[in-house]
Formats: structure tokens, C-alpha cells, sequence
């Protein structure tokens, strides 16, 4: 049968989509937990290992678009959990868009077509992600350099 590598790799799609909704779901019910209680260390853990589970098993299938977006989510989730930034309304709602736009690229992977507004959304709100993790550690100069060299586009 020629078909069998395409067929295994259905599967294996079919399961990450499954896992990866699973992680979707946590990750929310985290961010959900957090807008009540900003202290809860152990919430925070919760949200970062969703959303890092969901970027690692994208990576395994190369499915960039959910990584790359999916890590600066992460990289926020990282400076919360290391108290490098304080739990705050904004950081919440940003954490929360990107809930949504993971589930918008996970959704592209399902269907197997890319959406331009979608990658379009995903720079932005990358960007935002970005400002934010730099924000509150440096005074706000629109010209000052942020910690990240930028990332190269493709």
C-alpha cells in the first residue's frame, strides 16, 4: 500500500489536534484562574507547561506557525512564572488573545489551509507580546533597543 506514511501521518495529526486541544482548554482554564488569583504559582506553572506542551508536539510535526507564535506566549508565561513581571489586567488579556490565536493556527493545521490575516495576527500580537516583557523592565522609549535581537522574517 503506498499510502501508509500518509495514513500514519493523518493519525498522528488527528492526535496532536487532540492533545493539543486538551492543552488549549488547560491553558484557558489557567489564564481564567489567573485574572482571580495573579499569585497562584502553581496555576502559572499550569499555563506555561500547556502552552509549552503545545509548542514542543508542534515542533515535531514542523509546524512553525504554532511554534513561533505559540513561544512568545510562552516567554511571557516565563517571565511571570520567574516574577521578572507581576500578573497584571494587560498581561492577562494578551495571554488570553493569544489563547485564541493558538486555537486560530491549530485550526489552520486541521484544515490545511493558511489564512494571510491569520500570520498577519500572529506578528502583531507577537509584537505585543514582545513590548510587553519589555514594558514594565525598562522605561517606555519608543527608540529603546528590547531584549531580543528581532527575529529574522520568512
Amino acid at each position: 500500500m503506498m499510502h501508509d506514511d500518509e495514513e500514519i501521518l493523518a493519525v498522528a495529526r488527528a492526535g496532536f489536534l487532540d492533545e493539543a486541544s486538551d492543552m488549549l482548554r488547560q491553558f484557558e482554564q489557567a489564564l481564567l484562574i489567573m485574572e482571580e488569583d495573579p499569585t497562584d504559582a502553581e496555576n502559572l506553572n499550569a499555563a506555561f507547561r500547556a502552552a509549552h506542551t503545545i509548542k514542543g508536539t508542534a515542533g515535531l510535526f514542523g509546524f512553525d506557525a504554532v511554534v513561533h507564535f505559540t513561544h512568545e506566549a510562552e516567554t511571557l508565561l516565563e517571565c511571570l512564572r520567574s516574577g521578572q513581571l507581576a500578573v497584571n489586567e494587560h498581561l492577562t488579556a494578551l495571554l488570553l488573545r493569544s489563547r485564541d490565536q493558538m486555537e486560530a493556527l491549530l485550526e489552520e493545521v486541521r484544515s490545511g489551509e493558511s489564512d494571510p490575516e491569520v500570520a498577519a495576527v500572529s506578528h502583531s500580537l507577537g509584537a505585543e507580546l514582545r513590548a510587553a516583557m519589555t514594558a514594565t523592565s525598562a522605561p517606555a522609549a519608543p527608540s529603546a533597543p528590547s531584549a531580543a535581537p528581532p527575529r529574522p522574517r520568512r
